[in-house]
């Protein structure tokens, strides 16, 4: 289901595909239950996409009665997979295990790698960094972070596999890459075994009154809940704080929670400065780009100027978390 213009699709599936002889089965467009109708017929044994397919694909009502035992890898990249997710693909596949891969147009695709076992053991890892690569990261600065399992820093990469620039672009080239190493943008850690933990976009992180808030984290925490089927968190305006936390939130069908029901389940899990203040839940599915990931610039757009809702179909505040 990767779109055909996406790095993923062809320097990652496709070409390797083509040369070890193997079958690509393609897709008009993302559809959950025509994907197990090709899973089962085409006897599919690997699907890649981003981490809401794998997650649509478990929760359709056809899972149980379509045979998926073929399928020997299921997960992919684009987003980290959220560990709860990484659990439920292990417990999902009769023979198969899940698995993800890191990387950008700019490293040709692939930076990390992880599956199997080595997945389930550090289910918040995206792997090992790939062999024809070198990383480090770097502060705000761009000084070079003291290595540390706790150390935090933008992942910088180099290596053949990098680009050597942007075409016509020098200034982005510039900007991009410094003394060989090029800058990722993402926020990670490298834990003692040299499995990266991607904590975050650097763009995509909140500012919440000086403390730094990655939204990948808070997306994790709320899929644990059990009647969540996709979330997206972002940073809003807010006078005192400068920006606070927000989250929008689709529920399986006929599921009652609310604001203050996720609230509380999440302060058993993360810091109260990270638990969302605001929070709207919607009917629809959250707004994806071609890619399939979720659209949070447009999605902020939409919702900031609509007031939250306590609870499906309820159009009070959201209560504070504060």
């Amino acid at each position: 289901p990767t779109p055909l213009f996406h790095v993923t699709a062809n320097n990652c599936l496709l070409q390797p595909c083509t040369l070890t002889g193997g079958r690509v089965v393609l897709m008009y467009r993302w559809d959950p239950g025509r994907a197990l109708e090709l899973i089962e017929r085409e006897r599919v044994t690997t699907l890649s996409g981003v981490p809401t397919m794998s997650r649509e694909l478990l929760a359709h009502p056809d899972w149980a009665t379509r045979d998926t035992s073929s399928l020997k890898g299921l997960g992919g990249g684009g987003a980290a997979i959220q560990p709860d997710l990484v659990g439920k693909i292990d417990k999902a596949l009769a023979s198969g295990a899940p698995s993800t891969g890191y990387g950008l147009t700019e490293t040709h695709g692939i930076v990390t790698a992880s599956s199997s076992k080595l997945y389930t053991m550090k289910a918040a890892s995206c792997g090992r960094v790939v062999p024809t690569l070198d990383a480090k990261l770097v502060d705000e600065l761009g000084e070079d972070v003291e290595p540390s399992p706790a150390a935090v820093g933008e992942l910088c990469v180099r290596g053949p596999i990098v680009i050597k620039g942007y075409l016509n672009r020098p200034e982005a080239t510039a900007e991009a890459i410094t003394d060989g190493w090029f800058h990722t943008g993402d926020i990670a850690r490298i834990d003692e075994d040299g499995f990266v933990h991607i904590v975050d976009r650097a763009k995509d992180m909140v500012n919440r009154g000086g403390e730094n808030v990655y939204c990948s984290e808070v997306e994790a925490a709320i899929y644990e809940h059990p009647d969540v089927t996709e979330a997206a968190v972002f940073g809003v305006p807010d006078e005192r704080l400068g920006e606070d936390v927000a989250a929008a939130v689709v529920l399986r069908g006929g599921a009652t929670l609310d604001t203050a029901g996720l609230q509380a389940f999440l302060a058993e899990r993360i810091a109260k400065f990270k638990i969302p203040a605001t929070v709207w839940f919607r009917d629809e599915p959250l707004p994806r780009n071609a890619n399939g990931k979720f659209v949070k610039r447009q999605l902020r757009d939409e919702l900031v100027s609509a007031p939250a809702n306590g609870s499906p179909g309820a159009a009070s505040a959201g209560s504070s978390a504060t």
